[in-house]
Parts: structure tokens; sequence; C-alpha cells
């Protein structure tokens, strides 16, 4: 075997030579001139070139010779009677497209050079593998819409934001006997199975337990697959062979083709595999290839149990109000032991003992496939009063004057997150205005610098030098309160200095989770007129801000600059509206 020919033009040139004739055979040698007595042409046949195109099963042949007038070529397809092809002239050539049922098979090439009238003839020979490539994929199906948390994915690139992260362990295209490669357009992976008119492509994997695809309970709905083939060299129709079940898919010429399943209505528990062969109708054609992507497992989108309350204080009636999302069922427990309401917004009568009571309300939700999802809520009855909180080391100052005072200072004030570990630098600029109210001299406050800065008002961090101050709170749930406080600018800045203050609907762990909320409350700070005691002590500036408390009563207060100059907080105080 001399040569191997792929997809692409590839050209074998033959040059060992054999001359056939009735009285003998001799070996000549390329460039060799042979002549007759009587001016007899001899027929001298140097090469021939070999050239591949299309799926690497085309070849092409094209003798060089001096004498010849004709030509025979003998492609050596055993299966085939039409393989036996004439050449009349100089220069001609002709073209055998071989079977491409198997992806490599070895045959012999032979041609024969004559010349008119003459018995005479040569002969060359030489072995070729034909190595059949599929046409290569050209197209790419759309990008799933499906989110990334509801996907478990065989075969797929991700949706148009991201790939996807669940995946399948361990998965395999090449198990079955079709010629499998792996298709790439772009960025793009797909999986390419050929020669389906008597094969069968086959995917593995580690087996899924449907009932728990995502997590243990965590069903998936169905199964998603993307098929596509061009008819006059692929197959237009397709079996599909999966969890005990068998499926028959027509295929669009060109075009990608989806195919869905829901697995519950299929009964379809458990799978590792999935194989696709011919329709059972269906008709394959040259190559006979398919091309598959996407291929994942889905489950519809959980619902998101969330709900608001409407109380008053020393009011043992609380109405609640649905806010959740994708949400088909609802089930109330309201945590006193009642009845389980199934309306979507109930009010629910709770004893009215006299006394300030707590109960945990669970709210359960189910989505269209019956899915359910739940959150719970504390909610306070029977309240007399206000809370009045307390703001831990709201006036920055050191107990008893000692410096060693200051971790606990920064410590009441600390959130985890990518930034700072500091909530603030200490200062001995605070305000000329103490905790109480009375005017005197400067007090301790908080700090930020520049560099200790927010990157932008939405408060997002540069990693390692941001500075959050945050503290949690616990309110009387429903009811107006006041977050004072002053801050205190640098002058000479930018012009876009600015302090933001937020009261936060909730508790948080982390700087980036507290950012990202939606506040019940902010403000964001630009008078720069110094440091609270320039301009005889009339540097900063007194804020109140009102805002009513959530369901719960968690809250919290959270300060952060976004400054050129320093900037300064000082006397935070948290206290119900009157």
């Amino acid at each position: 075997m001399k040569n191997l020919l792929k997809k692409g033009i590839s050209t074998l040139v033959v040059s060992s030579l054999i001359l056939s004739s009735c009285q003998s055979d001799v070996m000549l040698e390329p460039g060799d001139v042979t002549s007759t007595a009587s001016g007899i042409k001899q027929v001298v046949l140097s090469s021939f070139t070999a050239e591949v195109s299309g799926d690497g099963t085309i070849v092409s042949i094209t003798p060089l010779s001096v004498g010849a007038d004709s030509y025979q070529v003998d492609f050596g397809d055993d299966t085939s009677t039409e393989d036996m092809l004439t050449i009349t002239e100089q220069g001609g050539s002709v073209t055998y497209d071989y079977p491409n049922e198997l992806e490599k098979v070895t045959y012999t090439i032979t041609v024969t050079g004559k010349s008119d009238g003459k018995e005479d003839s040569q002969v060359l020979t030489d072995n070729i593998d034909i190595i059949h490539t599929p046409t290569a994929l050209a197209t790419v199906p759309t990008s799933p819409d499906v989110e990334n948390e509801n996907v478990l994915s065989i075969l797929s690139d991700g949706n148009a934001l991201s790939a996807y992260t669940n995946s399948v362990s361990n998965v395999a295209f090449d198990g079955g006997t079709a010629q499998y490669i792996a298709a790439l357009v772009g960025d793009n992976n797909a999986a390419q199975y050929s020669k389906l008119s008597a094969t069968i492509g086959k995917v593995s994997f580690d087996e899924i337990t449907i009932a728990d695809a995502f997590a243990s309970g965590e069903s998936a709905d169905s199964l998603h697959i993307d098929l596509h083939s061009i008819h006059s060299i692929g197959l237009n129709k397709v079996k599909i062979s999966l969890g005990g079940k068998t499926y028959e898919q027509d295929l669009e010429d060109n075009e990608w083709t989806a195919f869905d399943i829901d697995l519950s209505d299929e009964g379809i528990t458990s799978i590792n595999e999935i194989v696709f062969e011919l329709g059972s109708d269906g008709v394959a054609t040259d190559e006979a290839t398919l091309n598959v992507d996407n291929i994942y497992l889905h489950r519809v989108s959980l619902s998101v149990p969330s709900f608001t309350i409407d109380s008053n204080a020393n009011d043992y009636s609380v109405t609640f109000t649905d806010a959740s999302e994708l949400a088909v069922n609802y089930s109330w427990d309201f945590g006193d032991g009642s009845e389980v309401s199934e309306d979507q917004n109930p009010t629910h009568e709770y004893a009215d003992d006299g006394e300030e009571s707590t109960y945990t309300v669970t709210l359960t939700t189910t989505n269209e496939s019956g899915v359910s999802t739940s959150t719970t809520m504390d909610v306070i009855v029977g309240v007399f009063g206000s809370i009045n909180p307390e703001v831990v080391k709201g006036d920055f100052e050191r107990l008893n004057g000692d410096s060693s005072d200051d971790g606990n200072i920064r410590g009441a004030w600390k959130i985890a997150g990518l930034g700072n570990s500091n909530p603030f630098g200490t200062s001995s600029d605070g305000s000329c205005t103490n905790y109480e109210g009375t005017l005197g001299s400067k007090t301790r406050g908080a700090k930020w610098s520049s560099s200790q800065s927010a990157a932008d008002l939405e408060g997002t961090v540069n990693p390692g030098n941001t500075r959050y101050a945050y503290q949690a709170f616990n309110l009387t749930p429903n009811t107006e309160y006041v977050l004072e406080y002053g801050y205190a600018i640098r002058t000479g800045g930018d012009g876009e200095d600015s302090m933001v203050a937020t009261i936060l609907n909730g508790h948080f762990d982390d700087s980036e989770s507290a950012v990202a909320s939606i506040p019940l409350v902010r403000h964001v700070g630009t008078i720069a007129n110094g440091k609270f005691g320039d301009n005889s002590c009339s540097g900063g500036t007194t804020m109140k801000l009102p805002f009513r408390s959530n369901a719960n009563g968690e809250v919290s207060i959270l300060f952060y600059a976004v400054t050129s100059k320093d900037a300064y907080i000082d006397n935070v105080k948290l206290y119900p509206a009157e």
C-alpha cells in the first residue's frame, strides 16, 4: 500500500511501469524511450495521477504517456460492474465515485495504455486507500433558550449567554458502528454520524435516574435533541431509541429539526444511552450522514414562592399577599395549627390573647409540572409599641478613649465579601455634635478615602479595597422608621464625590449580596463642604431618611463611598417615626 487519499484534493502519481505484450513483460523506468523496428509506434505509459475530492470517495485518473491513443482504467471495485472506464484522448481523465458504506477500503487501480491498431499495451497498477470523510457540517442550530439551572447537558455548548454548568458524566459518542466525527462549526460542538444506511450511532453515558436528575428529588421533565441531515447525502428519517422506547422522527432537508419528548408521559425512568439509526421507512442516500447537537434533559422552571403581609400593631388579623413567580397552586400553613389555605391571597385571624406572638408561616407553591417549593417567614402579631433598636457603635467613639477599642468599633460594622476586611477607617474628624445632640468639639467618626471607594454609585466592588459598613436590625414589621446620620465630604473633589446610605430589605451574609439587593430606602449625599469641623463645625450634613419596615422586620444599614476626597459618617441612629 503506497498511498493514502483523504478528503480534499490529493494527487497520487504512479511512476512504476509494466509493459505487457504477447512476447514478454519488460520493466521500464520513467523517462525511458522505446521504439520498434519498421517504425512501429510503441506505447510508453510513464505514470498516472489520481485526484480525490468530495467526501474522499471521488477519484479522477489522468494517465501520462507517449504513444498511447486510449486508456482503460479499472478502478478495482469488485462490488460494481461500472468501474471500468475508457479515456480516448491524450490528457484526458475519468472519474469514479467509490462506495462509502465503509470508512476505509483499499482498492487496486489498473491503467492500461493502448495504441490504435496495435496489440501492444502497457499496464500500471497501484493500491490506494479510499478514506470516506463525511461532508463537513456547515450550520448549527439556534442556541437553546433554557436557563442554565434547568438543564442537564449531554451535548450542548449552552444558551446564548453562557455554557451549561450541569452536565452528565462519562459521555461517549463512538459506541455504535456508524462512522463518528466530532464536528466543530466556529465554537459550536456537534456530533456527526455517517454510514447510517446500515449502521447505528450511539451516545452512551453514566445512567441518569430521571426522578433525581438534578439532585435528590429534583426530576427532569423532558429530553431535547437537535437533528440535521441533507437528504441528498444523508437520510430523511431517523429512529431514536432510549430508555426502552423507540421513536421515529422525520427530518427536514438541510434544516435543523427539534426532537422533544415528555419523560413522564413516556414512562421513561432512566437512560444511559441514545441510539440513532435509519428510520423504518426512511431513505438513506450516499454517505447517509446525520448531525446531532443540543442533547439535554430539561426541567420546567421551579416556582419561586414569596409573599408580603399587611398587619398593624396590636392587630391579630393578617392579610397575606402573594409575590411568587411561576406558581400555579398555593398552600399556606399559618403556623398556628389552623387549617391550610389554598387561596392565593388569604387573610388569617390569629387568636387574640392580648399578647405579642410570633408564628412561622410557610407558603408552598407548585409549578406547571407539579413540583413544589416552599418559603417561610416569621410573622409577629399583637405587637404593642414599636421596637426601638440600638445602633451598636453608632457614635464611633472609643470606650474610655482607649484606641484598642477601634477593633470593636470596626467589628460592629463588618460584613464579609470581596472588599476590604475593614468597614472604614476610624477617624478623629467626626461631628462636632455628640450622639446626644450637644454641640461641642470634634468627636470620632468613620472615614473613607478615595482608595477605599466603590467603583460606582451602585456599589460595585474594587476587590480588596472597597470598604462597606453594615449592621443588621430586627424592627417591628410594617412600621414607619427613620435612619438618621451625618455625613461630610472634603472640598476640592471632582464634583461627583458621594456618600451612599441605604436601608436594605433583609439581612445579608456578604457585601455582594447586600449591594445587589433592592433597598427600602437609599440616599446619595453629594454636599462637599469639607470635614465636619470645617467652617466653624458647619462642614457636615445631617440626613433623616424615613422608611417602612418590611413584613418580618429584618433590615440592615449599609454605607459606602464613591469619592476622590475623604468622606465621613457619624452619629448613626435608627428609631421609630413619631
